[in-house]
């Protein structure tokens, strides 16, 4: 009777986790468009990677404003902006002057980190939203 009891919770075991695997198997990663990525721009201050307390972008309504900094206290935006749009599944911004790059956005912990790739897969930059624990996922 003892060994019936452990085999059938053994098999009772089995059955969960093998119905646990495919029910995970079925859920799909949320992937997100190129409208997502830029509402996530959008929604927060982002730093540089390597200028993090001297360089800060905000995305708004179809513009990018730079701020400069000194230790982290950003003050007023430069005059100039950049437009910023979708094209297709990527992210154009007019750099002014006839310098129009288009890149391929990727996130990464939580959406606090954003990397864009240029044309050709190459790391361009990386920015990092400004009061978020992205210096967790650094480590």
């Amino acid at each position: 009777m003892k060994k019936l009891i452990q085999e059938t919770l053994g098999a009772l075991v089995l059955i969960i986790f093998l119905f646990s695997c495919n029910e995970a198997e079925d859920e799909t990663l949320e992937v997100l468009t190129i409208e997502n990525k830029i509402e996530i721009l959008e929604d927060g201050n982002w730093l540089l990677k390597g200028f993090e307390d001297q360089i800060m972008y905000i995305f708004k309504a179809g513009k990018r404003e730079t701020f400069y900094g000194e230790n982290g206290v950003f003050s007023q935006p430069i005059p100039t902006t950049n437009d910023y749009f979708p094209t297709g599944t990527k992210l154009t911004i007019d750099l002014n002057f006839g310098n129009i790059k288009t890149y391929d956005v990727q996130l990464s912990c939580n959406n606090t980190i954003v990397e864009l790739y240029d044309e050709n897969g190459s790391l361009n930059s990386t920015l990092y939203k400004q009061n978020s624990d992205y210096e967790n996922c650094l480590n």
